[in-house]
């Protein structure tokens, strides 16, 4: 998954460790943890992980080494915010990793792309959704649960590729035919899952949600 069993160069490998360490630094600096003192939310984020990491475990192949699966980056970050959900994905990349046993020349890539990058466009995503979106229950769900994963997981896997291209010095052999299409199903797989997730969680769990006040978007009355 991801570039986990790609032979990249020690130029790549050494940039990818500086910026994937660089960016958990980041968001520990934000001291992140204080949300998960609360015993129930501390579950529900390794829940969180331990189910996103059995999400990566079930992926596709196309041709040589491009990977497709779905990523969860999205739901993390609806619930507990993009510092939180960097550090959840960065637990996932490592139990991945420890779990199939790869080198960890690319845990940092794989990180950075599948990781790292859907986060940071989905807390993008997330702050439009604040600023321009109704503030109901309905646009909660559709602009975070549905758009937003949508979108990020199709970056991700551009992105993907793109990087795959360029370690092959821009050779387009490594682009599986029909590869657009099948990313449009893990985008449509990937809204519909963080979709319904979302919705159950708004209606039955709305103390889960901490990115946001829950008032705002009338999921069932203040927290406590």
């Amino acid at each position: 998954m991801g570039f986990l069993y790609t032979p990249l160069p020690l130029w790549v490998v050494i940039g990818g460790w500086i910026a994937a360490v660089g960016l958990l630094a980041l968001a520990v600096w934000n001291n992140p943890f204080k949300r998960l003192q609360d015993a129930t939310l501390q579950h529900v984020w390794l829940a969180i992980v331990v189910a996103v990491s059995v999400l990566w475990a079930s992926n596709a192949w196309l041709e040589d080494g491009t990977v497709l699966h779905l990523l969860g980056a999205t739901l993390v970050v609806t619930l507990f915010d993009w510092d939180l959900a960097l550090v959840a994905m960065a637990a996932v990349v490592a139990l991945a990793a420890l779990v199939f046993d790869t080198p960890w020349d690319g845990v940092a890539l794989t990180f950075l792309i599948f990781g790292a990058f859907p986060v940071g466009v989905s807390a993008l995503l997330q702050r439009a959704c604040i600023a321009w979106l109704p503030r109901n229950l309905l646009m909660f769900i559709v602009g975070q649960g549905f758009v937003s994963p949508a979108i990020a997981v199709a970056g991700a896997a551009y992105l993907a590729l793109g990087a795959h291209i360029a370690l092959t010095g821009g050779s387009m052999v490594v682009v599986p035919l029909g590869y657009a299409f099948s990313v449009f199903l893990l985008a449509s797989g990937e809204a519909w899952f963080t979709g319904m997730a979302t919705a159950l969680i708004a209606v039955y769990r709305p103390a889960w949600v901490t990115t946001y006040d829950v008032r705002r978007y009338r999921l069932g009355g203040p927290r406590t």
